[in-house]
Formats: C-alpha cells, structure tokens, sequence
C-alpha cells in the first residue's frame, strides 16, 4: 500500500508538471502571432527620406538645408533639434496654420522616411555613430593638432577656450566639422577677442568675458582676468577672427578627430585622471598651505577647516568703528523650492588677489548707498564650467570672513 500510494503520488507530480508545461507552450504559442504582428521597428530609410525631401521640400528650405527666404534653414536648427520624429511627422502631415507651411499628403513610406530625415540633420554628434577612430582622434587632440593646449575635456588640458567634455551632447556633427575647418564662422560667446588699448600706454589682448558702460572684464590669453573701467580705457578694438587657427590635419586624422570629439558626452561619475595643474592663474599647493593675508582659498577656511580670519586690521581697538560694507538679500522662502540656485545653498565664497568667488546662490552683494559690486567670470576647480566672481574695487577686507 506504500509502494503504491508514493507511486500515485509521483504519479500526480508528474501529471501536475505535464500540465504546468503544456500550459506554458499554449501561452508561448499565443505570443507568436503578437510578435509577428508587432516586428522590431525597422530602422528609417534616410536614403528614401532624402530624396523625398530633394523632390518635395527643397524650393522653401533649401538644397542645403539651410533655408530661403520662403522657409526656415532645418540643419544647426537649436528649434529643429528639441522636436521628436513624431512632432515632425505630424508638422509634415498637417502643417502649420497661418505659417506658409502647408500640409502634405505624401504616402506612409515617403512620411516614414522624410520624417526622421529631417530630425537627422539636427541629431546630436553623439547619437550619430560617427566613423573613425576615437582613440586615434584623443591622441592627436592631446598631440599634435595640439588642441588641449587651450581646451579640457575631463579635466585634462588647459582652460583658454571652451571646455569639450560634452561637445557630443551639445553639437552636431555639422557643427563639429564647421568649428574645426572655419572656427571664426561662429564664436562661442563670452569668447570674442578685443584688443584693448589703456591711457597708460598699455595694450591687453584677450576674451571679453563681460562689459556694460562703465567697465569691461577682459581675460588674456594666459587665463588672467583684468577688470578695466571706463576712465583707464583709450580704444577698444572688437576682432573677428576666432583666436583659434583652423585644424591643420590629413583626412584620416580628421575623420578620427571628429569621431573622438563627437562621443564627449560628460564628465563620468568617478575621480578623474590626475594631470598638471592648468597654466594661467593656476594656485600651488604652497600659496593654499600658506596664504597671503587677504587670501581665502578653500572652501573650509584652513586647511584644518577653522572657518575664522586672521587678518589684524580688525582688533579690539577699532572693533567698534566698523561700518556696513556689503548687504546680500536672500529670499529665504526659495530656499525650499529644489532645483533653483537658493536650494540647499552654501554661503562660503573664496577670495584670491581682491576678488571674491561668489557661491553659486543667486545673490549679488549690494553696497548700502545701493550701487552693487562688479562681476567677473573665473573657470571651476574642475576646469568643466565657469563660476560668476566679485570683485571689491576698493581691495578691502574679504566681506566672506
């Protein structure tokens, strides 16, 4: 009675595990027909859409993309660029009321082509595969076509132009090739030269980083900023031509240069490569470890990060006949919106050679009378962006401290 009852029991199993197994193929099997009624999308015809364009879209927007005077240019479109393939399908499809751009009643293939034709012209380098060899192009980039002489990318190189570490996300592959053959056919602002010619005698050459009627903050080749104001300034020269040279390279070192500079995509997550320290206003370790008076390097304070001063010029003689220098108004209530400069903010700046580095809170100081301070613009420790400064005309106690 054993025996037979573990046999029907095993029995049982194995009729439970037949059934279990014929219903997985009968569930697999109704999944058959989904599948073949929903195939992976086939990537678009770009050859198709292009010529559907040629035949269609030309006369308004251009054999080169670049527009007429009856219609839009679509290539290095920054509008073009934020629009999905779906929002230019239905553009296409329906038009634009009240715009010049008509309707047009073209059949699904030709659609379904010229649709993600026209998004290609303004896709990102980064999504465009571009042929070549990226590590052949990082090596010439650093090497002889010399270009992180004066851009970063990651950190690595030296701060003069525009740093590149997300050129890829940022351009297309269009406007790579433009910057490399004619760099002065577009400036990247904040990067205009002017040759400045002081009543001293003196001339400075460099970026204008920022002016207004009074006074114009200029950056010389070396990374240096100079703050001149009106009454020092005889002329100011505005120049046309970009400070940077159009690559001289072999096509094969071009196509592997544009493939390098079209996957930067971002500083990675993770501790960057160790590299020199960048030229032009570069600050040794010594100057930190020992810092002039005046000077407020660090974010901590010390390197042992006491957060005081040790300036004398205010002792327990004068303490009494100090005045209001600097107002900062914060509207706290936007200290509890995320996502805006006021969330979360550090209120601890640096200060080197008289001028202020401002944390990035939104604020501007104002002095009591109600006229402000005068900005500037400095490169982040990381090399991978620009931090506003202020600068006190006057050179006098650092208003962090």
């Amino acid at each position: 009675m054993i025996k037979e009852r573990n046999e029907n029991a095993y029995g049982q199993k194995r009729s439970g595990g037949r059934i279990v197994a014929a219903v997985m193929v009968a569930f697999i099997d109704s999944l058959v027909p989904l599948f073949a009624q929903n195939p992976p999308a086939a990537p678009p015809d770009l050859a198709r859409g292009q010529k559907v364009y040629a035949e269609r879209c030309v006369g308004c927007h251009g054999a080169d993309f670049r527009g007429t005077d009856q219609g839009p240019g679509l290539r290095g479109n920054p509008l073009m660029r934020r629009m999905s393939v779906q929002r230019l399908h239905n553009i296409i499809k329906n038009g634009i009321p009240n715009t010049g751009m008509p309707p047009f009643d073209l059949p699904a293939p030709d659609l379904d082509a010229l649709a993600p034709f026209v998004r290609s012209l303004n896709s990102q380098a980064a999504e465009s595969n571009v042929p070549g060899n990226p590590a052949a192009g990082e090596q010439f980039f650093f090497g002889k076509g010399e270009c992180g002489s004066c851009h970063m990318v990651s950190g690595k190189g030296q701060p003069v132009g525009p740093d590149l570490s997300n050129l890829g996300d940022e351009s297309t592959v269009d406007e790579i090739q433009s910057a490399l053959k004619e760099p002065s056919s577009h400036i990247t602002p904040g990067y205009e030269l002017v040759t400045v010619k002081l009543r001293d005698g003196n001339t400075l050459r460099g970026f204008a980083r920022s002016r207004s009627n009074f006074d114009i903050r200029v950056e010389d080749l070396q990374g240096k900023l100079h703050l001149l104001e009106e009454g020092q300034i005889a002329s100011i020269v505005e120049e046309t031509q970009s400070v940077m040279p159009p690559v001289e390279a072999t096509p094969e070192e071009l196509q592997d240069l544009l493939a390098y500079l079209s996957r930067l995509t971002g500083v990675k997550p993770g501790a960057l490569n160790t590299h020199p320290p960048p030229k032009g206003g570069a600050i040794d370790f010594e100057r930190i470890l020992h810092p002039q008076p005046g000077d407020w390097l660090t974010y901590n304070g010390t390197l042992d990060a006491n957060r005081y001063s040790e300036l004398s010029q205010i002792n327990s003689a004068n303490v009494s006949k100090l005045e209001l220098k600097w107002i900062f108004t914060a509207p706290l209530w936007k200290n509890l919106l995320p996502d805006t400069s006021y969330f979360n903010g550090n209120a601890t700046g640096c200060r080197r050679d008289h001028v202020h580095h401002r944390p990035a809170l939104g604020l501007r100081p104002r002095r009591p009378d109600g006229s402000r301070d005068l900005e500037l613009l400095s490169p982040t420790h990381s090399g991978t962006g620009w931090r506003r400064l202020t600068r006190d005309k006057s050179g006098s106690s650092d208003p962090w401290r």
